[in-house]
């Protein structure tokens, strides 16, 4: 049974001048570069996304939902204004790459219904991470996501 370690950056939140470099894709880890931020701000469809506290609650309770209706388990989530962490495992067979790709779509979607809006809420990926054993879904829940000065979540506590 798979248990992944998904993070979700917000679209345009981690911009090529960021003091602690950038990735770029297919050439790897850059240093920071105000030129490359300028060109990616002029070539961006959409403004950057934030996740607001609002946002937060809505992609915990989201996910959530998509976990419930497909009887995944949702283990937690630790968030601030820029990417979402969510421990997700599931039974059946399918690849972690189909199951981030649903689950983006059904945010982006349902985070557009609830705003009213188009916005481009996600990098095109996402990190993912397999869960190595209990010992690492313990640190997870108990510390790493606990520490983002964000939405906190984990299963067995009311949604917020």
């Amino acid at each position: 049974m798979p248990v992944y370690h998904f993070t979700l950056h917000a679209y345009r939140s981690w911009r090529p001048d960021h003091p602690r470099g950038y990735t770029r894709r297919g050439k790897g880890y850059q240093p920071p570069d105000p030129q490359a931020a300028e060109e990616y701000d002029a070539r961006a469809s959409n403004e950057p996304a934030i996740f607001t506290l609002e946002v937060q609650r809505l992609i915990v309770r989201i996910t959530h939902d998509f976990c419930t209706r497909r009887k995944f388990r949702f283990h937690g989530s630790g968030n601030d204004p820029s990417h979402t962490h969510l421990v997700i495992n599931w039974r059946s067979y399918s690849s972690w790459e189909e199951i981030l790709r649903r689950l983006k779509n059904i945010l982006a979607l349902e985070l557009n219904r609830a705003f009213n809006c188009k916005q481009k809420w996600f990098v095109r990926k996402g990190s993912r991470k397999r869960v190595k054993d209990n010992a690492h879904l313990k640190h997870l829940l108990d510390k790493y996501f606990p520490d983002h000065p964000g939405i906190f979540w984990r299963d067995g506590m009311a949604l917020p």
